[in-house]
């Protein structure tokens, strides 16, 4: 199972460089007051990392969520 779950990873990796590298034509981005201009690519790019960055704090909070549970537990 974590052969699988390495090859997944690897094949979305790709995909995604793939998805980024065809979209670099260049866009205006509205962010409260200010409006930026830059590649679709870097956006793209941008928002998944914000998109890892929230899974893994989601993770984390489960995981010491349940931690705190079973060391209430033990006490």
């Amino acid at each position: 199972m974590h052969k699988l779950h390495q090859y997944l990873v690897i094949a979305l990796s790709i995909l995604a460089a793939i998805f980024i590298l065809q979209n670099m034509q260049t866009v205006a981005v509205d962010i409260l007051f200010w409006q930026i201009n830059m590649p679709r690519a870097l956006l793209i790019a941008f928002v998944l990392v914000i998109g890892i960055l929230i899974g893994l704090l989601v993770r984390f909070g489960r995981n010491k969520h349940k931690n705190k549970a079973f060391g209430s537990d033990s006490e």
